[in-house]
Protein backbone atom coordinates (compact mmCIF):
# COMPACT_ATOMS: atom_id res chain seq x y z
CA UNK A 1 0.00 0.00 0.00
CA UNK A 2 3.08 2.48 0.45
CA UNK A 3 3.55 4.35 3.75
CA UNK A 4 0.56 7.16 3.06
CA UNK A 5 -2.20 4.88 2.26
CA UNK A 6 -1.27 2.58 5.42
CA UNK A 7 -1.38 5.97 7.68
CA UNK A 8 -4.52 6.82 6.01
CA UNK A 9 -6.05 2.89 6.59
CA UNK A 10 -4.79 3.29 10.45
CA UNK A 11 -7.30 5.60 11.91
CA UNK A 12 -10.17 4.14 9.86
CA UNK A 13 -12.62 2.70 12.29
CA UNK A 14 -16.05 3.29 11.01
CA UNK A 15 -19.30 1.49 9.57
CA UNK A 16 -19.61 3.17 6.32
CA UNK A 17 -16.62 4.95 4.79
CA UNK A 18 -16.56 7.41 1.81
CA UNK A 19 -13.53 7.04 -0.04
CA UNK A 20 -13.95 10.60 -2.20
CA UNK A 21 -11.78 10.42 -5.79
CA UNK A 22 -11.22 7.04 -4.45
CA UNK A 23 -8.79 6.31 -8.23
CA UNK A 24 -7.56 2.97 -7.93
CA UNK A 25 -9.99 2.19 -4.96
CA UNK A 26 -6.84 0.98 -2.74
CA UNK A 27 -8.32 2.63 0.51
CA UNK A 28 -11.73 1.37 0.04
CA UNK A 29 -10.71 -2.12 -0.36
CA UNK A 30 -7.81 -2.40 1.98
CA UNK A 31 -10.54 -0.71 4.85
CA UNK A 32 -12.96 -3.80 3.85
CA UNK A 33 -10.63 -6.31 3.67
CA UNK A 34 -9.05 -4.95 7.08
CA UNK A 35 -12.05 -4.84 8.72
CA UNK A 36 -11.74 -0.60 9.18
CA UNK A 37 -15.44 -0.36 7.96
CA UNK A 38 -18.80 -2.36 7.20
CA UNK A 39 -19.22 -0.86 3.86
CA UNK A 40 -17.81 1.66 1.09
CA UNK A 41 -19.19 4.33 -0.89
CA UNK A 42 -16.34 4.49 -3.81
CA UNK A 43 -16.92 7.25 -5.82
CA UNK A 44 -15.00 9.43 -8.74
CA UNK A 45 -15.91 12.07 -11.29
CA UNK A 46 -16.22 9.54 -14.43
CA UNK A 47 -17.12 5.93 -14.96
CA UNK A 48 -14.01 5.64 -16.54
CA UNK A 49 -12.25 6.88 -13.35
CA UNK A 50 -13.85 4.16 -11.00
CA UNK A 51 -12.90 1.33 -13.62
CA UNK A 52 -9.70 0.88 -11.57
CA UNK A 53 -11.57 0.59 -8.63
CA UNK A 54 -14.35 -2.19 -9.55
CA UNK A 55 -11.40 -4.19 -10.85
CA UNK A 56 -9.77 -3.76 -7.84
CA UNK A 57 -12.75 -5.03 -5.65
CA UNK A 58 -13.61 -7.81 -7.97
CA UNK A 59 -9.74 -9.25 -7.73
CA UNK A 60 -9.78 -8.87 -3.90
CA UNK A 61 -13.53 -10.34 -3.89
CA UNK A 62 -14.66 -7.63 -2.14
CA UNK A 63 -18.47 -6.78 -2.24
CA UNK A 64 -19.68 -4.48 0.41
CA UNK A 65 -18.75 -1.74 -1.81
CA UNK A 66 -21.12 0.70 -3.78
CA UNK A 67 -19.29 2.82 -6.71
CA UNK A 68 -21.18 6.34 -7.43
CA UNK A 69 -19.86 8.80 -9.83
CA UNK A 70 -20.16 12.21 -9.16
CA UNK A 71 -18.36 15.53 -7.97
CA UNK A 72 -17.02 15.77 -4.31
CA UNK A 73 -19.16 15.04 -1.90
CA UNK A 74 -22.64 15.31 -4.03
CA UNK A 75 -23.09 11.57 -4.08
CA UNK A 76 -23.79 11.17 -0.55
CA UNK A 77 -27.11 11.90 1.14
CA UNK A 78 -26.80 13.72 4.55
CA UNK A 79 -25.40 11.91 7.19
CA UNK A 80 -24.90 8.68 5.50
CA UNK A 81 -21.17 8.13 6.00
CA UNK A 82 -19.16 7.99 9.74
CA UNK A 83 -15.58 8.77 7.86
CA UNK A 84 -14.77 10.55 4.43
CA UNK A 85 -11.22 10.34 3.01
CA UNK A 86 -9.99 12.88 0.14
CA UNK A 87 -6.65 11.64 -0.92
CA UNK A 88 -4.80 12.74 -3.88
CA UNK A 89 -6.73 16.11 -4.74
CA UNK A 90 -4.82 19.51 -3.79
CA UNK A 91 -5.54 21.55 -1.14
CA UNK A 92 -7.20 23.83 -2.98
CA UNK A 93 -9.35 21.26 -4.42
CA UNK A 94 -10.33 19.91 -0.85
CA UNK A 95 -11.04 22.60 0.82
CA UNK A 96 -13.66 23.42 -2.36
CA UNK A 97 -15.71 20.14 -1.57
CA UNK A 98 -15.59 20.39 1.96
CA UNK A 99 -17.33 23.67 1.17
CA UNK A 100 -20.16 21.81 -0.99
CA UNK A 101 -20.27 19.52 1.54
CA UNK A 102 -23.75 18.26 2.32
CA UNK A 103 -24.51 17.61 6.66
CA UNK A 104 -22.33 14.93 7.44
CA UNK A 105 -21.34 13.99 11.21
CA UNK A 106 -18.48 12.37 9.90
CA UNK A 107 -14.36 12.05 11.18
CA UNK A 108 -12.41 13.30 7.65
CA UNK A 109 -8.90 12.14 6.97
CA UNK A 110 -7.85 14.50 4.44
CA UNK A 111 -4.09 13.94 2.42
CA UNK A 112 -3.64 17.25 -0.18
CA UNK A 113 -0.77 16.76 -2.33
CA UNK A 114 0.06 20.28 -2.17
CA UNK A 115 -0.97 23.91 -0.63
CA UNK A 116 -1.51 22.08 2.71
CA UNK A 117 -1.18 25.33 4.96
CA UNK A 118 -3.97 27.05 2.38
CA UNK A 119 -6.56 23.76 3.74
CA UNK A 120 -5.50 24.10 7.41
CA UNK A 121 -5.72 27.69 7.37
CA UNK A 122 -9.42 26.77 5.69
CA UNK A 123 -10.36 24.39 8.37
CA UNK A 124 -9.27 26.23 11.21
CA UNK A 125 -11.43 29.35 10.05
CA UNK A 126 -14.49 26.92 8.91
CA UNK A 127 -14.69 25.34 12.37
CA UNK A 128 -13.15 22.28 11.84
CA UNK A 129 -11.41 20.47 15.03
CA UNK A 130 -8.00 18.48 14.17
CA UNK A 131 -7.70 15.58 15.99
CA UNK A 132 -4.16 14.69 14.23
CA UNK A 133 -1.82 16.47 11.28
CA UNK A 134 1.23 14.42 10.68
CA UNK A 135 3.42 14.35 7.73
CA UNK A 136 4.50 10.81 6.45
CA UNK A 137 7.50 10.29 3.96
CA UNK A 138 6.92 7.88 1.09
CA UNK A 139 9.96 7.30 -1.19
CA UNK A 140 11.35 11.08 -1.44
CA UNK A 141 7.91 13.01 -1.23
CA UNK A 142 6.11 14.31 1.77
CA UNK A 143 2.09 14.16 2.25
CA UNK A 144 0.22 15.52 4.94
CA UNK A 145 -2.34 12.91 6.60
CA UNK A 146 -5.16 15.14 8.36
CA UNK A 147 -7.46 13.34 10.47
CA UNK A 148 -10.29 16.37 11.59
CA UNK A 149 -14.21 16.83 12.39
CA UNK A 150 -16.51 19.57 11.86
CA UNK A 151 -16.99 21.13 15.33
CA UNK A 152 -18.47 24.56 14.91
CA UNK A 153 -15.79 26.52 16.71
CA UNK A 154 -13.03 29.06 14.60
CA UNK A 155 -9.81 27.95 15.56
CA UNK A 156 -6.21 30.14 15.35
CA UNK A 157 -3.31 28.57 14.09
CA UNK A 158 0.64 29.65 14.64
CA UNK A 159 2.57 29.98 11.58
CA UNK A 160 4.69 26.78 12.81
CA UNK A 161 1.27 24.66 12.94
CA UNK A 162 -0.24 26.21 9.54
CA UNK A 163 2.86 24.72 7.55
CA UNK A 164 3.69 21.45 9.05
CA UNK A 165 0.53 20.57 11.25
CA UNK A 166 0.83 19.61 14.75
CA UNK A 167 3.13 17.03 15.08
CA UNK A 168 6.35 18.99 14.31
CA UNK A 169 8.81 16.49 16.80
CA UNK A 170 8.27 13.58 14.47
CA UNK A 171 10.78 12.43 12.32
CA UNK A 172 9.24 12.34 9.25
CA UNK A 173 8.05 15.79 10.04
CA UNK A 174 11.53 17.20 11.22
CA UNK A 175 12.77 15.80 7.77
CA UNK A 176 10.35 18.08 5.45
CA UNK A 177 11.43 21.15 7.57
CA UNK A 178 14.71 20.51 6.69
CA UNK A 179 14.13 20.47 3.06
CA UNK A 180 11.51 23.19 3.27
CA UNK A 181 14.03 25.22 5.54
CA UNK A 182 16.64 24.92 2.33
CA UNK A 183 14.02 25.56 0.12
CA UNK A 184 13.13 28.54 1.44
CA UNK A 185 16.61 29.91 2.01
CA UNK A 186 17.48 29.69 -1.87
CA UNK A 187 14.14 31.44 -2.49
CA UNK A 188 15.03 33.87 -0.20
CA UNK A 189 18.48 34.00 -1.27
CA UNK A 190 16.72 35.69 -5.01
CA UNK A 191 14.08 38.25 -3.67
CA UNK A 192 15.42 41.93 -3.09
CA UNK A 193 14.63 42.96 0.75
CA UNK A 194 11.09 44.94 0.85
CA UNK A 195 9.45 42.33 -1.70
CA UNK A 196 6.09 41.17 0.08
CA UNK A 197 6.25 37.86 -0.83
CA UNK A 198 9.51 37.70 -0.07
CA UNK A 199 9.20 38.87 3.58
CA UNK A 200 5.82 36.66 4.03
CA UNK A 201 8.91 33.42 2.97
CA UNK A 202 11.76 34.76 5.31
CA UNK A 203 9.44 34.48 8.14
CA UNK A 204 8.29 30.97 7.25
CA UNK A 205 12.08 30.36 6.77
CA UNK A 206 12.84 32.00 10.32
CA UNK A 207 9.65 29.88 12.15
CA UNK A 208 10.89 26.37 10.42
CA UNK A 209 14.58 27.34 11.56
CA UNK A 210 13.83 28.51 14.62
CA UNK A 211 11.85 25.01 15.48
CA UNK A 212 14.41 23.32 14.14
CA UNK A 213 16.95 24.43 16.49
CA UNK A 214 14.96 24.09 19.09
CA UNK A 215 15.05 20.12 18.59
CA UNK A 216 18.89 20.00 19.04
Amino acid sequence: MGARLDAVLARINCRTLADIGCDHGKVAVGALLEGRAERCIATDISEKCLQKARELARTKGVDKIEFRVGDGLSVLTPFEADCVVIAGMGGREIASVLQKAPPLKAKFILVPHDDAPLLRSFLAENGYGVESDRIVSEGRRFYPVIVCEKKGVKRSLSLLESLYGTHTSDADCAAYMRLKESSLARICAGIKQGDERGEKLREELRATSEALKERK
